[in-house]
């Protein structure tokens, strides 16, 4: 999958980062400057500089942008490199606060993705499913039926949810293929 960088913080711009108006410009600005993808990429919102970024703007940028950039016809899976401690805080009280997740990561010069961390929480279900994705590589609603209908009483239906849930929160990707969907882990958590 193709990688695309997007630096949050632009030059001569104030390192802390704050207010919902801002989030919002932030947010229009990172859009017009997104490139058209040809195919699915992962798209690393780069923190590298930000000292701090409060949780309202957070709020207008960070999920607001995750959730686009998904829904786009080739969708771009969004994780967020490079955080500082603050950032990082103020990014888990905000998903800890909506009851979402966000994967993280820290990228060296060279553009390689070490440090991958959950950031926020997920449904113990949700975080199930995400770990027996993790595990397998890649999967299907039917093949997670199929080998958990023994044990387990969810049908094919709740399963397709909680993997239309984690690629919605662009933690697995989602590769249709004729007409069925396959799914993998857009990182591998540490």
């Amino acid at each position: 999958m193709k990688t695309v960088t997007l630096p949050m913080l632009r030059p001569g711009v104030d390192p802390i980062l704050a207010g919902r108006l801002s989030g919002k410009r932030a947010f229009v600005a990172t859009l017009e400057q997104f490139p058209e993808l040809a195919e699915p990429a992962l798209v690393v919102l780069d923190f590298t500089g930000v000292d701090l970024a409060t949780s309202s703007y957070l709020s207008e940028v960070l999920v607001p942008l995750r959730d686009h950039l998904r829904l786009r016809r080739q969708p771009g899976y969004a994780v967020a490199a490079n955080l500082s401690e603050k950032v990082r805080e103020e990014i888990e009280e905000l998903l800890r606060r909506s009851g979402d997740a966000f994967l993280t990561c820290a990228t060296d010069a060279s553009g390689r993705i070490t440090d991958v961390q959950l950031c926020g929480k997920l449904d113990d279900k949700l975080q199930e499913t995400l770990l027996l994705v993790s595990r397998k590589r890649e999967t299907t609603a039917a093949q997670l039926y199929e080998e958990s209908r023994t044990i387990d009483m969810v049908g094919a239906t709740a399963w397709n949810n909680r993997l239309a849930s984690l690629a919605a929160k662009s933690l697995v990707v989602e590769i249709l293929q004729g007409r069925t969907k396959k799914y993998r882990p857009v990182l591998e958590v540490a």
